[in-house]
């Protein structure tokens, strides 16, 4: 241990957020690790040098997973990540859970963290995979392997702890499941104003997943707003499919071609500023979402927010500010009703980030970093003591 305290090593398959809300939870875990005074180190695939810089600049080891013929194998013994010897080692859901046990319980020992950020038995529904029952059990299996193995279990946000305990609990109440609420990193030191031009209604997330991030709800709301000058953006689609997925919004909707514009996923964070900056509205219009981390992205950057009640940061946002939390949150799926909350928003929009700036600051205040620091230390106890290798 360094200074009396647990060091930390999370694995995670990349260090900037390509792939979305999970790689950015972590990497925001692992900085207020290393800014608590813990030893942190993060092992990813791969990294470039931006990526180092960035980590160290944060306090935090960025490691490489070991090359092999067929490229980085994460669950291969690393000797960087023996010699960091870590005291606790965490994963994430599918991503990185394995691996995660794979360090912990055989090169390494240590303590073993589990993060869930997914309930599939929510979301394998609206996956175009076809095989949405034999995914759900498959992944069920894996979470209660992981809850039997792991020295703490914790899920992210309201939602998705109450549908964790569903799936791991024994039956008798001895599977403990910690809510994990990520912080909420802002600098809202003066209040913004609406740009004065074009009325842009934002939506950012993996747009590849049309229905389940709510893709042709958000499209249809704006057109039955039937407000000329409002346009919608989309962040966050494949790159080589944003023209074609622009165009089949505008003919599902009735839009405008210049009223959709769908660009590609970024881990460009000044990129995503300037899209929050130039929103009058972030939208997440999702069918389910298990938490939701864009619209804390938004609600940081002082843009007015749209969530959909089936979602974790709705449940988040109502335990956080009670009553009002139902003017950020919409009801069903239903395009009218998103377009009617979409038109009170737009129609005032002083108001709007007026409204903003105040549950952006009083959100800063409740959800901290450093709290669930300490709450996952307290979680885990006594630090792994003998390192017998």
């Amino acid at each position: 241990m360094h200074q009396n305290k647990p060091s930390f090593l999370l694995i995670c398959d990349e260090w900037s957020p390509l792939s979305g809300g999970i790689s950015t939870f972590n990497r925001d875990l692992a900085t207020a690790l290393a800014t608590a005074g813990h030893r942190t180190a993060c092992l990813v695939r791969t990294a470039s040098r931006r990526e180092h810089a960035d980590a160290r600049a944060r306090g935090v080891t960025l490691l490489t997973a070991e090359e092999t013929p067929v490229g980085p194998v994460l669950w291969l013994c690393s000797p960087a990540v023996t010699r960091f010897a870590p005291d606790v080692v965490v994963g994430h859901d599918r991503v990185s859970g394995w691996y995660a046990w794979a360090y912990a319980r055989r090169h390494l020992v240590a303590k073993l963290v589990h993060v869930v950020h997914t309930a599939p038995s929510e979301i394998e529904r609206y996956k175009d995979t076809q095989q949405a029952t034999e995914r759900t059990e498959e992944r069920e299996r894996f979470m209660r392997r992981m809850a039997a193995e792991a020295d703490v279990i914790a899920a992210v946000g309201p939602r998705l702890v109450r549908n964790t305990r569903a799936v791991v609990d024994d039956g008798y109440g001895t599977v403990h499941v910690e809510q994990l609420d990520p912080g909420l990193v802002t600098d809202l030191t003066t209040r913004r104003r609406p740009m004065p031009h074009k009325t842009t209604v934002l939506l950012l997330g993996r747009a590849g997943e049309i229905r389940l991030k709510g893709l042709d709800i958000a499209a249809n709301a704006v057109a039955m707003t039937g407000l000329p000058t409002l346009g919608l953006r989309v962040r966050g689609a494949p790159r080589k499919d944003c023209d074609a997925l622009a165009a089949d919004l505008a003919q599902l909707s009735g839009l405008a071609p210049e009223q959709v514009d769908v660009r590609p996923y970024t881990d460009d964070t000044e990129q995503i500023a300037v899209d929050l900056r130039q929103a009058a509205l972030c939208v997440m219009p999702s069918r389910v979402e298990g938490l939701g981390l864009v619209a804390l992205e938004a609600i940081a950057a002082g843009t007015p927010v749209l969530v959909s009640r089936k979602s974790g940061v709705a449940e988040l946002l109502t335990e956080r500010l009670g009553r009002v939390a139902d003017h950020m949150i919409v009801a069903g799926d239903d395009p009218g009703t998103w377009a009617a909350a979409i038109r009170k928003v737009v129609t005032d929009l002083p108001a709007a980030f007026d409204f903003a700036h105040d549950v952006g600051v009083r959100l800063a205040g409740e959800l901290r970093w450093d709290t669930v620091v300490d709450q996952l230390v307290t979680c885990l106890g006594p630090a792994t003591a003998t390192r017998a290798r």
